[in-house]
């Protein structure tokens, strides 16, 4: 049994270790790996232990498949056994998810990770603390129907110790009532990608302390949504202003709402014990595997340079500024990123007292002028300041 666990555990990305080398490594604090280049690590205070449910392990890298477009569920499903039974599990459930992506609860698909999350659940039975939660994250995923994970992993979260940035809203004056319309919003675009097959990923731009980010995993969870998710911010605050439309609107010219560039202060950021972009995918990596969850660190301009490799289901705009807005427009187009049925959501929609001169409306109109593959037609509000459209092919 011990050796199937030890099987099991290490093609989910994971090793077992014996208790007493766990409590030796669990004084040293947890160590992540960053998804982008590595950086100079800075003077922190140590961390308190276990202040990661996965500590002290490596994260387990971002991994995605390109996928051929033309192929069908019953195609993907294929592929997926077969890495399956080769022992790749990553590959597998890379292959599944876009399955299931395709045709909603595919039905041999949704058999097959039936018994690969009873499979996490067994070996999280006889796994050591700093491999059980892993394990158990994967579980739920694949099954979020099982009462008894979630429970397993809601026990969990409640008591680790630690703080989460990702729980904080910074966005609203009431966080409650925040929380009640966005998940509303993430939740009613990711059930049309989700039942409609759109296949891909999610794409935030704008990303903050992960708040929104954590809405969207946690809903993609509950409600079967297998996709990645992309998260694109400087985690520097805003760039300079270089747009002459953005220093003469009325959030920059006039008010100068954002005289801090919404960048959070690094002694506030020193409290969680490692950098601000990996403490995030950590704690996100709670809710989904961390091989679905990528950080694009950097200002777009650059970033975007090298457009991801994958189509986006829904783009989320957080990014406040016309020029951040119309930067993640040439970019995503000249990385041929969207799709037909790709649903845009624009978080900054009536800023600068929704003037169509300036901002996001001003951004996606004139994205709609520019190029010619797609038209987009309005869907809902959110919130007093949220739009969604969908976009279509010509």
């Amino acid at each position: 049994m011990k050796n199937l666990v030890a099987k099991i555990a290490k093609r989910a990305g994971y090793t077992i270790v014996r208790n007493e080398t766990f409590d030796r490594l669990s004084v040293q604090g947890p160590v992540a790996v960053s998804p982008q280049q590595p950086e100079p690590a800075s003077p922190q205070p140590a961390a308190p232990p276990l202040v990661s449910l996965g500590s002290p392990r490596d994260l387990p890298a971002p991994f995605a498949i390109v996928m051929e477009e033309r192929f069908s569920a019953d195609h993907f499903f294929k592929l997926g056994e077969d890495a399956r039974v080769a022992g790749d599990d990553a590959a597998a459930f890379a292959y599944f998810a876009r399955a299931n992506s395709l045709i909603y609860r595919h039905g041999p698909t949704s058999q097959a990770l039936l018994a690969m999350s009873d499979a996490c659940y067994q070996a999280s039975m006889f796994a050591a603390e700093h491999t059980k939660f892993p394990l158990l994250v994967r579980s739920l995923e694949m099954n979020p129907g099982n009462d008894r994970v979630r429970a397993a992993v809601a026990k969990a979260t409640q008591s680790a110790q630690g703080g989460d940035l990702t729980k904080t809203c910074f966005i609203f004056y009431d966080a409650e009532r925040a929380q009640v319309i966005h998940e509303e919003a993430y939740r009613r675009a990711l059930e049309y990608v989700t039942l409609a097959g759109i296949a891909g990923d999610v794409m935030e731009f704008g990303v903050l302390g992960g708040w929104s980010a954590r809405i969207f995993c946690e809903t993609m969870r509950d409600i079967f949504n297998l996709s990645n998710i992309r998260l694109f911010d400087s985690f520097e605050g805003l760039p300079e202003y270089d747009s002459e439309i953005d220093r003469s609107s009325y959030e920059i010219g006039g008010r100068n709402i954002w005289s801090n560039k919404m960048k959070f202060p690094d002694e506030f950021l020193r409290q969680f014990g490692q950098p601000h972009h990996l403490h995030i995918r950590e704690k996100l990596s709670e809710i989904v595997r961390p091989e679905r969850i990528f950080v694009h660190k950097g200002f777009y301009a650059e970033t975007l340079k090298a457009p991801p490799d994958a189509k986006a289901a829904i783009v989320h705009f957080d990014c406040d500024l016309y020029q951040s807005t119309v930067e993640v427009f040439n970019g995503l187009n000249n990385g041929k990123c969207f799709q037909d049925g790709t649903v845009l959501l624009f978080d900054d929609w009536n800023c600068n007292r929704a003037n169509p001169n300036f901002g996001q409306r001003r951004a996606l109109q004139e994205f709609l002028s520019w190029q010619n593959d797609f038209t987009a037609t309005p869907w809902y509000t959110y919130g007093y300041n949220g739009a969604a459209y969908i976009l279509h092919a010509r």
